[in-house]
């Protein structure tokens, strides 16, 4: 075979692969931008839409943040230590693992410490067991009925119906609490990347959990109950947003799972989260 021929061939192929390597990586480069805007395009689509909707809502980061999965055992450690709380009627119920208590006097504040006063008393162990490991949560309080306090762990807040602590309100005095702990929290996976706040509030828009004439009156990212497996309780960082509709001023709270962007079904539940109860399987003790 002709030798020059050959070399032309290759010459040829060469040129063609060089072509083709050029015009993918230009195509390439310019994809970037272009899928960036698409994106940014989409998520000012909704937000107008959510608009048209007058659906209200304050400006949302869209900082994604880093979340766990987390794991904790069933375990009655509240119950291990009545005894030592004092100037209240306790009782305990195993099968919500929530602890009751009635003060013998009951705290009176001036209104505008209540909130400041309360986190001094829950530091001492005499007066809530594990005080010390609960942050107030405003958006999640009424100040005319409830004041709640979320559990904090190592790895952020705890916002579900463990790991609560709400104080009872009733004319601008304190009555008495109900409590969960969550102990033992181990994590079970490396830390991974959960969604922002704008991802969470459009992705309840999208699968319409958001009606129209609301409001988004508060957010927060905190964990919540995945799944109980064997005695074990799997807990994932959770985006728990307060809508309130306008018309009524009732409120219900959507939940957002932040490391799976998908809806928690069922998630509507009142302000208080710790709110439902049974009477059965319980303790009773009285203070000093």
């Amino acid at each position: 075979m002709d030798f020059r021929r050959i070399e032309l061939i290759f010459l040829i192929v060469f040129l063609a692969l060089d072509i083709f390597l050029f015009a993918s990586f230009t195509q390439n480069d310019s994809d970037t931008p272009y899928t960036t805007t698409t994106n940014l395009s989409d998520a000012e689509a909704i937000a107008q839409d959510m608009k048209d909707d007058h659906i209200t809502v304050d400006k949302l980061s869209d900082d994604s943040d880093e979340g766990f999965y987390l794991a904790s055992k069933t375990e009655d450690l509240l119950v291990k230590s009545l005894a030592q709380l004092t100037g209240q009627t306790t009782s305990y119920n195993y099968d919500t693992h929530k602890l009751t208590s009635q003060f013998n006097t009951p705290l009176t504040y001036n209104k505008k410490q209540m909130i400041s006063e309360l986190k001094n008393f829950i530091k001492s162990a005499d007066n809530v067991l594990y005080g010390d490991q609960y942050t107030y949560i405003a958006g999640m309080s009424d100040p005319k009925n409830t004041l709640v306090f979320a559990q904090k762990i190592k790895q952020g807040v705890v916002l579900d119906a463990q790991g609560t602590l709400t104080f009872n309100v009733n004319n601008d005095v304190i009555t008495g609490y109900t409590q969960t702990y969550l102990p033992n929290v181990t994590v079970l996976r490396e830390k991974q990347t959960t969604i922002s706040a704008q991802d969470a509030i459009q992705l309840l828009y999208t699968s319409s959990e958001l009606p129209a004439n609301s409001k988004i009156v508060w957010y927060r990212l905190g964990y919540s109950e995945l799944i109980d497996v064997r005695g074990s309780v799997i807990y994932v960082p959770v985006w728990n947003v307060m809508v309130q509709h306008k018309g009524t001023k009732n409120e219900s709270l959507k939940k957002v799972n932040a490391l799976t962007r998908t809806v928690v079904k069922g998630s509507t539940t009142t302000n208080d989260p710790n709110a439902s109860s049974s009477n059965s399987s319980s303790v009773t003790t009285a203070g000093d």
